[in-house]
């Protein structure tokens, strides 16, 4: 009887573990209607991130690993995981990398939800990983708010949007580790690390961060129990956590210790602000984000510190919590400082602050899963004790109770928030932004194909005007003399010297200098790319060496011959 008592009671744990199992597939369908809806008919993005993407893949196509996609004789500096992905698949599929890019996130971005739900069920359990996982796809952003800021599925294949799965499947393996501490499992745990930073600092600085404090956690632990072996296999698995995550990270370090010696010359990058979190806005960032959804993210945070439940797992939130917090702090402190031009030189940020909102939403979404079901058990207890006598079957009613009442909390709040997710920052305003002006966007994709086929991945461009060099020559993995945005230009490089080039050659040219030749030599320039009103500023009655090779609408490319 005993057996058969067990075995009944799995067989109702494995049905409602399915039922909510498809649940949260049948949300990342929906998700992914509308991410299929928005992305299906693009053949290309304009978007400069995306461009930026495109070209480090395009470089590894044409077989140039490790090369600066835009600086001729630098290296790479930017995590290029996702790169390497969508290379590997044009290679495989026959499709080009600017279509890849344009539709292929509507599916590779669907690992973050499944990764996410996968991480709550294994900290908490099932029921909270669908109530958070409906918060991570369809909790409402800010007006306005693009993708990635705020972690939840998108279309748009950037870098964050993708990462953040390997970061979701690297905790709970990390948490698996924890508890089995078998060296096989941080050795996983330090290749998916290795992994997670080759596609994105940010959520690989959270997940150090974490790892090294809850070793330092067990540690102190370790000690006050007087014991040795525990806390010798501790420090063992973090050395191997570090040393396979070095390793695996390689392929970027190279570039970045070995190459530039994480000298940074140019801190631009790293200190481009989201207009909502500047120190001007912060009146305005707090009423965006203040609303029913945060108090009852707070409720789980609350309940989350004075819980019992799984002490062990739910720790792991609070340094991921913590990171996140400090880090858009010290952009505040970062702005004070530039404010009061106290110590100028002195640089807070290693990323951009935005990465750890986004990871700050993301670990919102699980607070909220966990108040709503707490609030939802609360209200269960409540109601049992006060319309149902006990009795011995009070439990079992209970939990009935419980389940109902979160099944309808979740139902409740995807008919809030639904009716509004279409019309995300990137579902709607992203995607018309690409489509929008077929004729502005042909002549550039056209450009970028006559460059694919007509020049060669070490040519170099001299460009001006409306970013061309990004959205037409990054994605053709070509070189130019300088970057027309200081923030996708190469840290490592100092970026005046190269503006200023630029800017004494488009000078020459338009003067008729009889040194604009020389100077364009000089810097090894093959071809100049510009718009129609900018080339009609050019003296080509002197600049005869120029020979025009394509005119799309106002896209103009010309080849620098030798006389």
């Amino acid at each position: 009887m005993t057996q058969k008592k067990y075995l009944f009671r799995w067989l109702l744990w494995l049905r409602a573990s399915l039922v909510l199992d498809l649940a949260l597939l049948s949300l990342c369908a929906v998700a992914l209607f509308y991410g299929i809806r928005a992305t299906g008919d693009l053949v290309a993005t304009i978007d400069v991130d995306q461009c930026r993407d495109i070209g480090l893949a395009q470089t590894i196509l044409d077989h140039r690993y490790g090369e600066d996609n835009l600086y001729r004789g630098e290296t790479i500096w930017y995590n290029p995981l996702l790169s390497i992905i969508i290379a590997d698949v044009s290679r495989l599929t026959g499709v080009g990398p600017a279509t890849l890019t344009a539709r292929g996130g509507a599916y590779l971005n669907l690992l973050a939800p499944i990764a996410f739900y996968a991480l709550v069920a294994f900290l908490f359990d099932r029921r909270i990983a669908l109530a958070s996982t409906a918060a991570f796809l369809f909790a409402i952003m800010p007006p306005g708010a693009p993708s990635y800021v705020s972690a939840s599925y998108s279309p748009l294949l950037y870098g964050e949007n993708f990462v953040q799965a390997l970061f979701y499947f690297s905790l709970l393996v990390y948490a698996k580790a924890l508890e089995s501490r078998g060296l096989w499992w941080y050795f996983a745990v330090g290749l998916l690390l290795g992994i997670t930073f080759l596609g994105h600092t940010a959520p690989a600085l959270i997940l150090g961060a974490v790892i090294v404090t809850m070793a330092v956690k067990s540690w102190i632990g370790q000690r006050r129990s007087g014991l040795t072996t525990g806390f010798t296999r501790e420090v063992g698995g973090l050395g191997l956590i570090i040393l396979i995550a070095f390793i695996v990270s390689l392929p970027f370090t190279f570039s970045i210790l070995g190459r530039y010696h994480l000298r940074i010359l140019n801190s631009a990058p790293s200190n481009w602000m989201y207009s909502s979190l500047k120190l001007a806005n912060i009146g305005g960032f707090a009423r965006e984000n203040l609303s029913w959804f945060t108090v009852i993210a707070a409720t789980g945070l609350v309940a989350l510190i004075l819980a019992r439940y799984n002490r062990p797992r739910r720790s792991l939130l609070f340094p991921w919590l913590a990171v996140c917090c400090v880090e858009l702090a010290l952009n505040y402190i970062q702005q004070l400082i530039s404010y009061f031009h106290l110590m100028p030189h002195l640089h807070l940020m290693f990323v951009p602050a935005y990465h750890f909102l986004f990871y700050f939403k993301a670990i919102e979404n699980i607070l909220f899963g966990f108040g709503l079901v707490f609030v939802c058990q609360w209200l269960s207890r409540h109601i049992a004790s006060t319309f149902f006598p006990a009795t011995s079957g009070s439990s079992h009613l209970t939990f009935q109770i419980e389940t109902l009442l979160i099944w309808a909390s979740v139902v409740l709040f995807l008919a809030l928030v639904l009716p509004a997710y279409g019309s995300r920052w990137d579902f709607l305003v992203a995607c018309d932004r690409s489509l929008a002006g077929a004729r502005y966007r042909a002549a550039r994709i056209d450009a970028y194909r006559w460059i694919l086929s007509h020049t060669q991945p070490e040519d170099v461009f001299l460009s001006r005007g409306d970013n061309l060099d990004l959205t037409v020559v990054a994605p053709a993995a070509r070189k130019v003399v300088a970057t027309s945005s200081v923030y996708f230009s190469n840290p490592y490089v100092p970026y005046t010297p190269r503006v200023e080039a630029a800017t004494l050659m488009w000078k020459q040219l338009i003067a008729g200098s009889p040194d604009a030749l020389p100077t364009l030599k000089k810097y090894q320039v093959r071809y100049l790319i510009t718009l129609s009103r900018i080339a009609n500023q050019i003296d080509h009655r002197s600049a005869l060496f120029l020979s025009s090779e394509i005119a799309k609408e106002d896209v103009m490319i010309y080849r620098v011959t030798n006389h």
